[in-house]
């Protein structure tokens, strides 16, 4: 497993595939790690570079305690595609991974040719927490998991926890959606987060210096949840987005919730390769 160092941090990476065309960069979500991308992993990489990082606190990067904001993630992720990948990139980014990547595009359009945005909480820092439900599901998660690792729990309490947590759409519980595999995957991620990395979001601070209306100048993909599955963004949030960006192509992945390459990989990947085709590979 390679790493790189940025600001004192050794940060987690993946490096599949081969050279020639335009690079892939996938970037998780809060409280996942890199391993969530997987199963996308082989589809692109007989043809593309793929690569995946673990944010500071999550995966198997280093913890950095009081430093999980997006001042610290977005020149991770900048520094990255820079020393790393070395050339421009397509950024797939989910959640958290979703408002990084939008930072690295305005922030250095050098380093990007596309990105896919998925469920972008772009303008959570200027929500009000009591409307939040995302902040005390947070709150909830920081507990469990400081519970578990204060007492050294094996693997197999994790993927139990996630074996009775009922998913947004209802189909089943978390465990079913995610497979054996990625429920074990994910246990692992649980295991060794730093669950602080939930403070910054639960007060508000984490995204705080998002930008949501800023132009970006590379072609963008945006997906959004369905409006009755609480969407992290929704049509008012796309609105915004697109008075300043009207090129962008969002799209609403019914039935979805804020999980949609795990519950709907299919769009995903069609997305991807999508704009892949428009920028000519």
């Amino acid at each position: 497993m390679p790493r790189f160092e940025r600001d004192g941090v050794a940060l987690a990476y993946d490096d599949t595939g081969g050279h020639g065309r335009t690079p892939l960069v996938f970037l998780h979500g809060l409280s996942s790690a890199r391993s969530t991308w997987a199963r996308f992993v082989p589809g692109f990489a007989t043809d593309h570079r793929v690569l995946t990082l673990d944010h500071r606190g999550h995966g198997e990067s280093a913890h950095a305690p009081g430093t999980y904001t997006l001042d610290h993630y977005g020149p991770d992720a900048v520094d990255f595609c820079e020393r790393v990948v070395g050339e421009p990139a397509v950024l797939i980014g989910h959640s958290l991974g979703g408002v990084v990547a939008h930072a690295v595009a305005w922030s250095r359009p050098d380093l990007v040719r596309g990105v896919l945005l998925e469920g972008p909480p772009l303008c959570v820092g200027e929500r009000d927490p009591a409307d939040n439900s995302f902040r005390t599901i947070f709150a909830l998660m920081r507990q469990v998991i400081i519970d578990l690792q204060n007492r050294s729990a094996a693997l197999e309490e994790y993927e139990a926890m996630m074996a009775s947590a009922p998913t947004r759409t209802g189909n089943g519980t978390i465990a079913d959606l995610l497979g054996e595999e990625g429920t074990r995957a994910q246990a692992r991620a649980m295991a060794c987060l730093d669950p602080q990395v939930f403070t910054a979001a639960i007060d508000g601070t984490g995204l705080a210096s998002a930008a949501p209306e800023t132009p970006l100048s590379c072609p963008i993909r945006l997906l959004r949840a369905d409006p009755a599955l609480g969407p992290a963004f929704t049509a008012e949030h796309e609105a915004r987005f697109r008075a300043t960006n009207p090129h962008a192509l969002v799209t609403e992945i019914t039935g979805a919730s804020h999980l949609i390459h795990d519950e709907q990989p299919e769009r995903v990947l069609s997305v991807v390769r999508s704009l892949l085709d428009e920028l000519g590979g």
